[in-house]
């Protein structure tokens, strides 16, 4: 049997029986991996707060045979507050489906929990400025992924001082002035848009969250890292977040 005692967010619920479910988590030491919570559809289940879609937690899970267990928990931080607000609960959906489908299964990233942890955080709390913080989640989730933008430097000739930069999906990051060339694809960016980006990756989410920056700015970023996830991930969906702009 192995025994496996580690902090957790839960990514996703899936209901196994009348009475047990599936948890999907994204744990601190072992990264994603699924487990199932006896007894946790029952409305007096000790498991009942520690299986609840974003909630952070510590557990004790076993082994047996190919699936785990949920053996003992606790809750940390339940970020009850997210599904009382409809743009909260949208942007961590969005935010927790992302992570649960391109994470590996059993690969540690701390740097992405932290990550996930603190945006949870700021989401339950009542802050104005969300989607600048859904924004800079995502920059700073493909860094973390491995796919860090290129924003300091032009991706072609390695210069950092330019007069302006336009920016190349497929080279991952920003191309000068100098080296543009008109048979290729690039999105145009504001100065200050360049600038927010190396201040958020230079930055944790936390520190972020006290900038104050401009809708234009955030919209021009956000339409950036879409195309980057879209071109770098997998299976991305933007219809949920799409519905709620058009909703606002």
């Amino acid at each position: 049997m192995i025994i496996l005692k580690t902090q957790g967010i839960v990514l996703k619920t899936l209901k196994y029986n009348d009475n047990d479910l599936i948890i999907t988590i994204f744990t601190r030491k072992y990264g994603k991996t699924s487990a199932i919570a006896r007894g946790a559809q029952r409305q007096k289940s000790r498991f009942l707060p520690t299986t609840q879609l974003f909630s952070y937690n510590n557990y004790v899970l076993k082994k047996q045979k190919d699936m785990f267990s949920i053996s003992q928990s606790e809750s940390i931080k339940n970020f009850y507050n997210i599904s009382l607000d409809f743009e909260s609960f949208s942007y961590s959906s969005f935010i927790v489906k992302l992570v649960e489908s391109t994470i590996v299964e059993g690969q540690p990233n701390n740097r992405m929990f932290e990550l996930l942890a603190q945006t949870l955080f700021l989401l339950s709390e009542n802050i104005d400025n969300k989607y600048f913080i859904l924004t800079a989640f995502i920059l700073k989730f493909v860094d973390y992924a491995g796919y860090r933008p290129e924003v300091f430097k032009c991706t072609e000739c390695g210069k950092n001082i330019f007069q302006y930069a336009v920016f190349s999906i497929i080279n991952g990051g920003i191309v000068c002035d100098r080296c543009i060339k008109s048979d290729n694809f690039y999105i145009k960016l504001d100065k200050s848009t360049i600038s927010l980006m190396q201040y958020v990756l230079n930055n944790d989410i936390i520190v972020c969250s006290k900038a104050k920056v401009s809708k234009q700015l955030i919209e021009e970023l956000f339409y950036l890292m879409k195309k980057y996830l879209i071109n770098y991930f997998d299976g991305i969906s933007f219809k949920s977040l799409d519905m709620l702009k058009n909703l606002k």
